[in-house]
């Protein structure tokens, strides 16, 4: 089963979140739910997600190219045209489905419009479940600048479901375990 960790934000940790998830989607009662992922994650993790938490079944997808390249101003402008035209309002939620480019677009993308509506964070990879979804760190590349624009803003939950881990090249694990240890290291652990 799936473990809560008692942080802020809340974090759910587990081979398997759909019951977590699903549960506390269902306590939040968000008017309308879109799913932020890129192509990676849309092939290998989207389905076994959706097929387990019927209100993910539902929302509207939001698919961008995987890459650096995607975290920019073109790829917020996509997500905020999706969200204004699919009828988004202060009480929707943006579900970030993906390593760290997606957690950091999309949690941005969140954070400015409307002047902010809740988004979690769902990683994909073991770097993003270690970083890029935890601390409220979020942004964009912008003028050839990595995270020039951006904001803190904690997502509203992460749930970090260890399965997917086995979607990804033995690289992606070992830049996770290096995030590791280097903050193993400042912490002085």
């Amino acid at each position: 089963p799936a473990m809560k960790v008692n942080d802020c934000p809340p974090v759910w940790i587990g081979p398997d979140i759909s019951e977590p998830l699903n549960n506390w989607l269902e306590q939040a009662g968000y008017t309308k739910i879109w799913i932020l992922t890129d192509r990676n994650s849309d092939a290998f993790c989207l389905d076994q997600l959706i097929n387990k938490v019927p209100l993910l079944a539902k929302a509207s997808l939001i698919t961008i190219e995987p890459g650096e390249e995607a975290k920019s101003l073109a790829s917020c402008e996509k997500i905020w045209d999706k969200l204004t035209y699919e009828g988004a309002d202060r009480k929707s939620l943006l579900c970030n489905l993906g390593g760290g480019v997606v957690s950091d677009l999309g949690g941005f993308a969140a954070s400015a419009f409307m002047r902010g509506i809740s988004f979690i964070q769902i990683p994909t990879t073991l770097l993003a479940m270690v970083d890029a979804t935890i601390g409220g760190k979020t942004g964009i590349n912008f003028s050839g600048i990595k995270n020039l624009i951006g904001s803190f803003q904690h997502a509203s939950g992460v749930f970090a479901q260890t399965n997917f881990l086995a979607s990804l090249h033995p690289h992606e694990i070992l830049s996770g375990y290096a995030e590791m240890l280097k903050h193993s290291l400042i912490e002085g652990g």
